[in-house]
């Protein structure tokens, strides 16, 4: 269903992944792990066609087109002269979505300047405005952080039923989380890529540390 394949990614003469190769044909959680500088958001931004790359990604046979993945960056970027209710209709427009969706996942005061939020706040909004719409691919880049304990839970519950009818791809260094929601987990390191499955992932955290 969705097939990945980048031969390589560099920037000026530093490769930052080679030969990597993602096949996930069924609906469901993936998690992509790695330390800080892997390539964990070079390979999002290779997906939503953000950055050039030797490669390409197909998403039901044709090439993955941008407008079929919901991006959800680790830092956000709002308007924030605008209200919540004011950047839900800016989003609306600029994905050109037909959602009328009134019923947000997170309660954020509507009417408020998004200048004024907390940090936390803010990462609500901004994924109330992603949710508005309905995608075949979820990319969550470090979507937990900034979130407190109700808020992840609530996120946590929501994906798992959006799972169901939808692919959702989650870097996140909270890996507890990975482990009990991922169908597999894909590790980035030196450039490479390994997928670990369920009953493997006791091995993910010796992969990232060199203590196997």
């Amino acid at each position: 269903m969705l097939d990945i394949s980048i031969s390589k990614k560099e920037f000026g003469n530093k490769i930052i992944l080679e030969n990597i190769n993602i096949e996930i044909h069924e609906n469901g959680i993936y998690g992509i792990v790695g330390k800080n500088g892997e390539g964990k958001t070079t390979l999002f931004k290779c997906m939503l066609s953000l950055t050039p790359f030797e490669g390409k990604i197909s998403f039901e046979n044709e090439v993955l087109k941008s407008r079929k993945v919901a991006w959800c960056p680790t830092e956000p970027a709002l308007y924030e002269e605008l209200t919540a209710a004011e950047f839900y209709d800016f989003y609306r427009e600029l994905t050109s979505s037909t959602s009328n969706n009134s019923k947000m996942l997170f309660d954020v005061t509507e009417n408020q300047l998004i200048k004024n939020f907390s940090t936390g706040m803010k990462k609500k909004t901004y994924l109330n405005a992603v949710f508005q719409n309905d995608y075949p691919i979820y990319v969550l880049d470090e979507p937990f952080n900034g979130l407190d304990l109700e808020a992840n839970y609530i996120l946590v519950q929501y994906l798992k039923e959006k799972s169901k009818s939808s692919i959702i791809l989650i870097s996140s260094h909270i890996l507890e989380i990975l482990y009990a929601n991922c169908e597999s987990i894909f590790v980035i390191k030196d450039k490479k890529i390994e997928n670990y499955q369920k009953q493997n992932y006791q091995k993910i955290q010796g992969k990232l540390f060199d203590t196997l």
